[in-house]
């Protein structure tokens, strides 16, 4: 496990590996990766056809050099065995995918054969049983890779792997210039590429492909198959027929009704199928996030091998520049300007970071602290904020205000706002206009911007202040994970700082999946290139705010509502549509809420009808959860009636929402 001793200093190197296009034949880039010093693994997760398969390995054995391994289903007896001949015995390391129940089986033959065998995980259960059964290394496979996925992301997976095992773990998914540091940080032993190698120029595929992939931006992947229990990242844009076929076959499974492992069966032979780069038209692509990390490379590095030492020089780079800066100890340049001891900020909570002693407690150990105003009316935003001005006294505050809500709604939330004049806002949803109005008012504000399109035009607005949240946080969640949407920004933003400029005037606040030193280190290590050139950067916190002490003897949210966060191991994500996903800890209301999807899927409701139908049992929910309290209906029609209303706790477990990030499941005690 990391030394949690801030930002590491290690003798050895981080390790790269170079994975070939998910059912493509073509070994060209693991060759190229071969002799480049790399480990070049051949995919053959979808190898379909025996000749196929043989071929590509007989070249990868002829031209590759040194580091070659291959990628097999471990359920694929005999393409297991094909690769384990001894005519391929210069492929040394064999990836397993899948199958857990198989993997003893599998490894052991490998060791048999004289190999190494690598096990691809997309839970911590899958490296905690690839080690038991002999592994020699686990590839920790985050949610934005391409292919089959878990729901973790590679930020989160990583974290909690390297605890749980003691082999050495590799990192599959979202890794570019900037988070390869960052995985180096965090104790990982190497990254494996893929998609970000497609458009060096030993990449073999065509024209067509060349093109769509150069214009990505991390949001034109898509995960189906979620409601069948195994999730499969692929390219999915509107104009290729394959996906569309891919979304209607994974609703027929749903409406049949099977039994989980037979639908399951059903939806990974189907994929198997469909998987290929001959007809992109026709087929579909196994295509993770991080080829949007492919044009910048190609452009910087031009081939596989001039790529890995672009890789290699930026890891060194990064760590060394972070040791010498200490991003995050007290006194920071964005701690001074926020008037803070520290550059953390806790951001805001729909319904959870609503009571002003918990934002004076927050202020007290040192941090920012954020209001949520959420859908508040103007009578309950100017209460909250009284009598958070009263506790608060000349310590820093702030208030996080949504941009989307509707019009007479925001008006009503900026009036109060100004009226008080908090020290900072914080616009999720909004524009660039919107916060010079506020910092007219001398309200210093951040724009929230979840994407790298959006920060150009930001930037090209006069905007400087700004938060990257990924798709690892509580809530309300965008497309991109915390890797791929760092990474994209961070590129964004140094081609906005020249060089040798003082950046001073940008304040960046990293968010979602951030909860201690390790996450922390890692976010300074990644960010190190813009601290290099005076940018001032700080991390936002959220979901690690739901395990303290003061979280609960605040008021700010339940007993109940931090014991759900605290027994959460996985979260969930209700989706009511495209674009529409809340991420919250499993519970009562999750389970009715599936429930209640599948039946309107098998009935053949219509994509809008179902959204709108599922979107109102959530109202009210988050409510019950946090606080205990429930809207009083008989309020309306007789003022003199409490408008909320206390539930039993059976009644707040049962009918309410917890919002948690995926490091709910790393945090195992409150503090």
């Amino acid at each position: 496990m990391p030394r949690k001793d801030g930002l590491l200093s290690r003798s050895r190197e981080l390790d790269f590996s170079v994975l070939t296009p998910a059912g493509s034949p073509d070994p060209s880039l693991a060759i190229a990766a071969s002799r480049a010093g790399a480990l070049g693994i051949l995919n053959l997760e979808f190898a379909r056809d025996q000749d196929d398969a043989r071929g590509a390995l007989d070249r990868l054995v002829r031209y590759g050099r040194d580091r070659l391994g291959a990628l097999v289903n471990s359920s694929a007896h005999g393409l297991l065995e094909t690769v384990l001949s001894p005519a391929f015995a210069a492929v040394d390391v064999i990836v397993l995918s899948a199958a857990r129940e198989s993997i003893v089986d599998s490894v052991a033959g490998i060791h048999r054969a004289g190999r190494r065998a690598f096990v691809v995980a997309t839970t911590n259960a899958d490296a905690i049983a690839g080690e038991a059964a002999g592994a020699d290394g686990v590839i920790a496979k985050g949610h934005e890779a391409g292919g089959w996925v878990g729901d973790e992301t590679a930020f989160v997976l990583l974290q909690r792997i390297v605890p749980s095992v003691r082999v050495p773990v590799w990192v599959y998914g979202g890794v570019g210039l900037h988070t390869a540091a960052a995985c180096h940080v965090a104790g990982a032993a190497g990254v494996v590429l893929d998609g970000q190698m497609l458009l060096a120029k030993e990449s073999p595929i065509g024209d067509d492909l060349r093109s769509r992939i150069r214009s990505m931006d991390g949001s034109e992947t898509a995960c189906f198959g979620a409601s069948l229990g195994a999730p499969f990242r692929a390219y999915a844009r509107p104009d290729l027929p394959a996906v569309g076929e891919l979304q209607r076959l994974e609703a027929e499974i749903v409406r049949e009704e099977r039994g989980p492992a037979e639908a399951g069966r059903s939806w990974r032979a189907a994929v198997l199928d469909r998987v290929g780069w001959d007809r992109p038209d026709r087929q579909v692509l196994a295509l993770g996030q991080d080829a949007a990390f492919a044009a910048t490379l190609a452009a910087r590095f031009v081939t596989v091998g001039g790529i890995l030492a672009g890789y290699r020089e930026a890891v060194l780079d990064h760590c060394a520049s972070a040791r010498g800066g200490d991003a995050f100890r007290a006194g920071t340049s964005l701690a001074r300007s926020h008037g803070t001891r520290y550059p953390i900020v806790q951001g805001p909570m729909t319904r959870v970071s609503d009571r002003a002693a918990f934002a004076a407690a927050v202020a007290e150990a040192g941090a920012l602290p954020f209001l949520a105003l959420s859908l508040m009316r103007a009578p309950d935003v100017r209460a909250l904020l009284d009598e958070s001005r009263r506790q608060l006294g000349d310590r820093p505050w702030g208030v996080g205000i949504l941009g989307f809500v509707p019009p007479e709604l925001r008006a009503e939330q900026l009036e109060a706002t100004r009226a008080f004049r908090p020290s900072f806002a914080l616009i999720a949803g909004g524009r660039p206009a919107q916060a010079k109005e506020l910092e007219h008012d001398g309200i210093t504000t951040y724009l929230h911007v979840p994407s790298p399109g959006l920060l150009r035009m930001f930037l090209q607005d006069g905007a400087r202040r700004f938060v990257f949240e990924g798709r690892e946080c509580g809530g309300h969640v965008g497309p991109r994970s915390s890797f791929v949407l760092w990474d994209t920004m961070i590129d964004v933003l140094l081609q906005h700082m020249p060089a040798g400029a003082s950046g001073h005037d940008y304040h960046i606040l990293f968010a979602g999946g951030i909860h201690d030193g390790i996450s922390a280190a890692m976010v300074a290590a990644m960010a190190a290139p813009l601290a290099s050139r005076g940018g001032w950067i700080g991390v936002l916190v959220g979901t690690a705010y739901l395990f303290t002490d003061e979280g609960v003897t605040t008021g700010a949210l339940t007993a109940g509502y931090q014991q759900a966060a605290l027994a959460c191991e996985r979260t969930a994500l209700l989706e009511t549509g495209p674009g529409h996903a809340t991420r919250c800890a499993p519970s009562p209301f999750v389970d009715f809420f599936e429930q209640e999807k599948r039946r309107l899927l098998t009935s053949g409701t219509s994509r809008d009808d179902t959204r709108n139908h599922l979107e109102m049992p959530n109202i009210g929910r988050l409510r019950i959860a946090s606080k205990g309290v429930d809207r009083n209906s008989r309020f309306e029609r007789d003022p003199a009636q409490p408008r909320p209303i206390p539930l039993e706790e059976d009644a707040q477990r049962s009918q309410g929402m917890v919002m948690t990030g995926q490091v709910a499941a790393l945090c195992a005690r409150t503090c």
